[in-house]
């Protein structure tokens, strides 16, 4: 996948695209529904399957105080976008004045003189423009004025309920990581760098890698079931979000235990995969009450991983 910035898009000079737009976040079923409609109506024209998409995330620019904690770093984002299939991703830098477009100036100045868009898929509830008064009913008025076709996206459903980002975070706020992979279509993951951490862990005998995350952090504090993809392999791991209260340490952080692992990854990227959530935080009388529960928590995540490597 091809990565342009708008407005420079020489990338598609000739070229008349199947375009999808969105903001993406996760890019959860009902977004790589939408890539597989992409991907089948581009090849049918032998045209480039290309999507939109906006930076930063709208609502912190227009809401700053009410921008929700995003569910994938743009670096994320770009990495599972890439693998459905799209040629070229576009990237618009929203900004206020941005975000007062007229709907139609939008159509006709980005989608048509600029991209020559040939077809668009997007999903029933898709908005645009200023005060996003565009939809699809005036998408589909606009593509008979200029020549384009509109192809409405149904939505994917969980539990008789739309799939949608907004509903992932709530999940993820929630701890319920395992419902939120259910909607993702693979585990909830966070990336990061490997750094030097205060060497607790390892001296009550659970060393911990500590995680410099990449975005933000939406998940819930507590203890989960992980997988770490370090050097390409992925370990089974245990991973606690959250302050130390036992150490009176009350920065939020990362850190996860690997199984099987003693090698230094400091300076490493680590990714980091959300099975099921364990516990939540909590304070401990004393070290050996703190050992005691860390080797409780180390049992659940292998009757995790043995139940599931047999299921």
């Amino acid at each position: 996948m091809k990565v342009c910035h708008y407005p420079e898009v020489g990338l598609l000079r000739g070229k008349s695209p199947v375009v999808t737009l969105g903001n993406f976040d996760g890019v959860h079923l009902g977004h790589q529904r939408a890539f597989r409609l992409l991907k089948e109506r581009a090849l049918d024209l032998n045209s480039p399957a290309v999507a939109i998409t906006f930076e930063p995330h709208p609502v912190s620019v227009l809401s700053p105080g009410q921008a929700p904690k995003r569910i994938f770093s743009p670096t994320l984002k770009q990495e599972v976008i890439a693998k459905q299939g799209v040629d070229i991703l576009v990237i618009i830098q929203f900004t206020k004045k941005f975000a007062g477009i007229e709907a139609e100036t939008f159509v006709n100045e980005v989608l048509v003189r600029d991209l020559h868009v040939s077809e668009l898929v997007l999903g029933a509830n898709f908005r645009f423009g200023r005060g996003r008064a565009g939809d699809l009913s005036t998408l589909h008025s606009l593509g008979g004025r200029y020549g384009f076709l509109v192809h409405k996206v149904e939505a994917s459903t969980f539990r008789d309920q739309i799939i949608s980002s907004s509903r992932i975070r709530e999940e993820l706020s929630a701890g319920r990581v395992a419902d939120s992979a259910t909607m993702l279509g693979s585990p909830f993951v966070l990336i990061g760098k490997v750094s030097v951490g205060d060497g607790r862990g390892r001296s009550i005998g659970f060393p911990t890698a500590n995680i410099e995350i990449e975005g933000d952090i939406p998940v819930s504090d507590g203890v989960y079931v992980t997988e770490a993809l370090v050097e390409g392999r992925r370990y089974q791991s245990m991973t606690h979000i959250g302050s130390r209260p036992t150490f009176n340490i009350h920065a939020r952080t990362v850190e996860t235990n690997l199984f099987n692992f003693s090698r230094d990854v400091y300076g490493h990227n680590l990714q980091l995969f959300f099975h099921e959530w364990i516990r939540e935080v909590k304070t401990f009388e004393s070290t050996e009450a703190l050992k005691t529960q860390l080797a409780d928590d180390q049992t659940s995540v292998r009757a995790f991983f043995s139940k599931h490597a047999t299921a």
